[in-house]
């Protein structure tokens, strides 16, 4: 049985990667992205040298009015100028040569850092019109903290004093689990995402691949030859490879985008967890895959063809969004007992059970206990399958109609 299954797993691997579209999406697809942030990391690095393209960029992106303004240092310690306030700010030495610039239009306002600003705390803003763009002013305060304030560690804290957000919960078993709410959003949609992609890619290559046999009377000859149970074990095996061929691709691309210290992503951190929970996240997700392929693969069993299958997938992967509709709860109160049913349902545990363990400390018999329901249900869904397929109904080409699927089962 297993040489069999071994067989058709290989031949459906193979035959999808020598299709055009699949290795568009697989491996074309993330050379596209690669090559546009590469072309946004140099106009990035252009804009440094080139303050009016920074601005009309600036502008584009965040919807404000951005142009160069003018700083008038009477305190004379403004001397730093780090990125990117050195491509909004432009020094002068004093109000005539800032005036002068202004009514050049070389810039649309200028500061005045008076003498007595270490004292005081007062500046003043020179424009023809009021400035509501809160860039500019972020970009001033970078600018005040990095001369007034040399120290970098208390002047990022002073911008952003909640960067380290953490949360504690209390009611938790254990003191280690000390909690990241964005480490958990970041997995959460990550998941989330990632089983969305490879779920519909390999349940649109299966249906396409049961249709075209079913159309095509291959089917019948197939089942002379092979066991149900093989030849759609087979299946879900072999376009399973093909969707962990595509994260694995996708996966490399992003963490080298993302470790790329010279580029604009670099600045972005993704949650530091511990081999083995990463090992138990990729375990849920490929058993859950396993569960959903096992849906569309019953889909497949019971409707005739491509066209009729696809009217029914999206209302099968449905419940992967309900982590996510329901995130505030579960990034909240991660060990609640909504969380806890979640993570034992076999169509929601592969986007809870991530979310929670990136959250919080997951009691080993819980994601057990998930991991188990999950792989029994997606035999127990490729069996009732199977039942499908040795039914005459599904090889006449008929669609099957609820009220016929009891009969077919008893029948066979």
């Amino acid at each position: 049985m297993f040489d069999k299954i071994r067989k058709i797993a290989i031949h459906e691997f193979t035959t999808t990667l020598k299709r055009r579209s699949a290795q568009f999406v697989i491996f074309g697809l993330p050379i596209l992205t690669v090559l546009i942030l590469i072309g946004v990391n140099a106009i990035v690095r252009s804009q440094r040298n080139n303050p009016e393209e920074e601005n009309t960029i600036t502008n584009l992106l965040l919807g404000e009015e951005i142009s160069t303004i003018g700083i008038v240092d009477e305190t004379g310690q403004i001397t730093n100028y780090p990125p990117p306030t050195d491509t909004l700010f432009r020094p002068f030495p004093d109000i005539t040569a800032a005036r002068t610039a202004f009514e050049q239009g070389e810039i649309s306002g200028f500061y005045l850092i008076p003498a007595n600003y270490p004292r005081e705390g007062q500046i003043r803003f020179y424009a023809s019109e009021l400035s509501l763009a809160a860039t500019e002013r972020q970009l001033l305060y970078q600018l005040l903290l990095a001369n007034f304030l040399p120290n970098e560690r208390i002047a990022s804290i002073i911008l952003n004093p909640a960067a380290n957000y953490q949360e504690i919960d209390l009611s938790a078993e254990s003191e280690q689990e000390a909690t990241n709410f964005f480490d958990g959003l970041i997995i959460g949609i990550g998941t989330a995402i990632l089983f969305y992609m490879t779920a519909m890619g390999a349940s649109g290559y299966l249906l396409q691949s049961l249709g075209q046999e079913k159309q095509n009377r291959v089917m019948e000859i197939l089942l002379s030859s092979v066991r149900p149970f093989e030849l759609l074990a087979g299946k879900v095996i072999g376009l399973g490879a093909i969707g962990l061929l595509q994260i694995i691709v996708w996966s490399v691309v992003m963490l080298t985008i993302f470790r790329d210290q010279s580029g604009f992503l670099s600045e972005i951190s993704l949650p530091d967890l511990k081999p083995g929970i990463w090992l138990i996240i990729s375990l849920h997700f490929i058993v859950g895959y396993l569960v959903y392929a096992a849906l569309f693969a019953m889909l497949g069993a019971i409707m005739p063809g491509v066209k009729e299958s696809s009217q029914y997938t999206f209302l099968i992967m449905l419940p992967t969004f309900i982590p996510m509709w329901f995130n505030g709860i579960l990034l909240t109160a991660p060990n609640s007992t909504f969380a806890k049913v979640l993570s034992f349902i076999p169509l929601t545990a592969p986007i809870t059970v991530p979310m929670r363990l990136a959250i919080t400390a997951v009691p080993g018999w819980q994601w057990l206990l998930s991991l188990t329901l999950s792989l029994l249900t997606a035999i127990f869904l490729l069996w009732l399958a199977t039942r499908f397929f040795q039914g005459r109904t599904l090889l006449s080409g008929q669609t099957i109609k609820l009220k016929q699927l009891w009969q077919i089962l008893r029948q066979t």
